[in-house]
């Protein structure tokens, strides 16, 4: 068997696109129409009805981490563990373990505007939905199971599975597989002609979607078992979304307008570790200056579920961990 298919996965267009980038680092400015790609068009529809449907509230803090950082130092530094913990992996595995007292948080809700009716179903297990940066830029949410009962070895195997699989993927036949599921449940939700439409435009006229050629398709599906490749469940909106902006930008500053993605009811950002000069008062009473180290961090809620009091819990049990992170070494 012929190995074409390697061409149309995300791991050789990131080899590629790398190569690109290095041989011209200033684009030229070019008019051009584009019709929107299947990634566009399957995260397209679900944002705009979240951003029009859910009223957000949220809480943002500039949170000092100077004890937690020291703890991930070291466990970064930790050579025995299988797989090197990067902060990433520690703040997913800690905001996890906050969403336990709050369960509220990690839920879904169905809710009908006409008749004011729903319901709020809490999760059983943590589906943490990471956006994750393509080869071309993008980004597409990829969900990490079961994220409440892994160990931080556990987690960071899991991340890098994900990696792994993601390199192994041509990203538009996982996507076809997740616009199958959502058209059916348009269909059970009694919107048929809006999942016919949807069908018609993705294989007919101007806005089709361009896949790989049938034949490396059918190679690539024979080639590369389930185990190996995102499949459809490892893509979408889990129980919620929890995203390291850090790892995109260095600088300063909050996510405050980041959508909360129906049926989700909450969305966790963080930023990148800063040093930063803060003044305290010693014990004389005078003041000084001191270097800490802080987070940005943002907690975005579907506001019908209810109101501030019920993000509390998860606050309170965040500066637990952060103001006596030792019991983290445990984990």
């Amino acid at each position: 068997m012929s190995e074409n298919y390697k061409e149309y996965t995300l791991g050789y267009q990131r080899g590629e696109r790398k190569e690109a980038f290095n041989e011209k680092k200033i684009y030229e400015l070019k008019e051009n129409e584009q019709s929107l790609d299947f990634l566009r068009k399957a995260t397209g529809y679900t944002l705009t009805i979240s951003q029009q449907t859910i009223p957000v509230a949220g809480f943002v803090r500039e949170a000092d981490v100077t004890k937690l950082w020291e703890v991930y130092e070291k466990l970064s530094a930790d050579t025995s563990r299988p797989i090197k913990i990067t902060f990433n992996t520690l703040m997913l595995r800690l905001f996890a373990e906050c969403l336990k007292s709050a369960p509220i948080l990690n839920a879904h809700l169905k809710y009908k505007p006409f008749n004011a009716t729903g319901t709020l179903t809490y999760k059983g297990s943590i589906e943490v939905s990471m956006p994750v940066i393509l080869p071309n830029g993008r980004m597409i949410p990829l969900v990490l199971h079961d994220a409440g009962n892994k160990t931080l070895d556990e987690m960071a195997f899991a991340v890098s599975e994900i990696e792994r699989k993601s390199y192994n993927t041509i990203l538009d036949e996982t996507l076809y597989d997740v616009a199958k599921q959502r058209m059916f449940l348009l269909v059970r939700q009694g919107h048929a002609l809006q999942a016919i439409a949807t069908g018609i435009s993705s294989f007919i006229g101007k806005h089709k979607v361009k896949f790989a050629p049938p034949k490396v398709r059918r190679e690539y599906r024979k080639a590369v078992k389930p185990e190996d490749r995102l499949c459809a469940e490892d893509i979408g909106e889990g129980t919620v979304c929890i995203s390291d902006l850090g790892s995109i930008y260095s600088g300063k500053g909050f996510a405050t307008t980041s959508p909360v993605l129906q049926p989700t009811t909450a969305v966790i950002a963080f930023g990148r570790v800063l040093d930063e000069e803060k003044v305290y008062k010693k014990e004389d009473g005078q003041l000084d200056l001191k270097t800490v180290k802080t987070l940005p961090i943002t907690i975005l809620f579907d506001h019908k579920i209810g109101g501030f009091p019920d993000i509390v819990p998860f606050l309170n049990k965040m500066d637990e961990f952060i103001g006596n992170p030792e019991q983290i070494l445990n984990w």
